[in-house]
């Protein structure tokens, strides 16, 4: 079978979720939103707020009680300090903040370091502001650590940024706060922009702790970070995220942001208020449950006999399918067409070697779906 890459392989990807549609007993441990309904208080709120003003408007920036919120919410949760007036931007999700970020501070010829395997959207924005990603390989028998070591053997004089992705998706790897200071010293050492991706940040398991860079001495006049209600309340549909940072970088996102799509939906921003200054209770149960679910799926791996990456946060596992001499293609097909179950593969993240599995399904799935995974890959290793 021809091996893809992330760009020519989107509409094999497609393929694969068309099949998987022609099987009953189909499961989908690709896709990477969370099987959790909306809480309920969330929707509730929501609808007695547009009740009460349904004709509401937003500024580009966002509601300044949103604002309010979301500047007590990175005090609280990440250490960062923010004025709601001038360094907090609401954006259309996490996907929204990426591009804007990479759209506002990369210029063509600018460099960028990041760790690899990464999201898949930070590729898209660096091609599109005509820079050039410079990796830095990661690897599983390593948990997909990040090495600053390995960061500054990588910048040059055209370095412009670092993207600063933890925990990460799809390695689930967890920048430590020991690796996350020596990271920043670099920064400012050579007058770097962190691009901070904070999106799974409630979400580190076995000890693990997630550290945001802006909230190191001297980081934050030079570091932008985002998050979203997205995972950490199971509203990915609602479409609502944040930037932080400095005034004078978030007024040049801000104009961006007027450009591209104006402000975002009131009924989103109403949502993600409800979210940040209800109770908090999900989180703590989601992350509970994705912790189990997780080892679910490493115990499985384990018995595959597969090298994987200890998911230390976020909601994925990737597992190396480098001793089945397969491409990653031909595993996620193999994978579907005979246990019909989706599992990603790693081309999508430019890194052919390995597989994303996620664990947003419940236990009882979960173990379902790994029996049949691992029937299939019998016959591949």
């Amino acid at each position: 079978m021809k091996q893809f890459d992330r760009k020519s392989g989107t509409a094999y990807l497609y393929e694969l979720v068309a099949e998987m549609g022609q099987y009953d007993d189909r499961i989908n441990l690709g896709i990477g939103d969370p099987d959790f309904d909306t809480p309920q208080h969330i929707v509730d709120a929501t609808r007695d707020a547009l009740g009460k003003d349904g004709a509401e408007y937003s500024p580009v920036e966002g509601l300044i009680d949103l604002r309010i919120a979301v500047s007590e919410r990175v005090k609280r949760v990440n250490d960062i300090d923010v004025d709601p007036h001038t360094e907090v931007l609401i954006t259309n999700g996490g996907q929204e903040a990426v591009f804007l970020m990479l759209q506002a501070f990369l210029e063509p010829g600018d460099e960028i370091i990041m760790p690899a395997p990464n999201y898949h959207s930070y590729y898209d924005g660096i091609e599109f502001a005509g820079a050039k990603k410079v990796e830095v390989i990661t690897h599983a028998e390593e948990n997909f650590r990040v090495f600053p070591e390995r960061i500054a053997e990588r910048i040059t004089d055209r370095t412009r940024a670092i993207a600063f992705v933890s925990p990460n998706n799809p390695t689930g790897a967890v920048i430590s706060p020991e690796d996350t200071l020596e990271i920043c010293r670099m920064a400012q050492e050579h007058d770097l922009i962190l691009l901070a991706d904070d999106i799974y940040d409630m979400y580190t398991y076995y000890g693990a702790k997630h550290t945001s860079p802006a909230s190191l001495p001297g980081m934050k006049e030079r570091t932008v970070t985002l998050n979203a209600v997205s995972k950490s309340y199971a509203m990915c549909g609602w479409r609502c995220g944040w930037i932080v940072g400095p005034a004078s970088m978030i007024e040049v996102l801000k104009r961006r942001k007027a450009a591209m799509s104006g402000p975002c939906s009131v009924a989103s921003q109403r949502g993600a208020l409800a979210a940040l200054t209800g109770s908090q209770d999900c989180i703590a149960d989601m992350r509970e449950a994705y912790e189990r679910r997780g080892r679910v799926v490493t115990d499985a791996l384990d018995e595959i006999g597969v090298p994987y990456g200890t998911p230390y946060g976020g909601q994925y596992v990737f597992f190396d399918i480098t001793p089945t001499g397969y491409s990653s293609a031909e595993v996620a097909k193999r994978i579907l067409s005979d246990a019909h179950v989706l599992v990603y593969p790693g081309f999508a993240f430019d890194d052919d070697r390995s597989m994303r599995i996620t664990f947003l399904q419940s236990e009882e799935v979960l173990r379902e779906a790994m029996e049949r995974v691992k029937k299939a890959m019998e016959g591949l290793l």
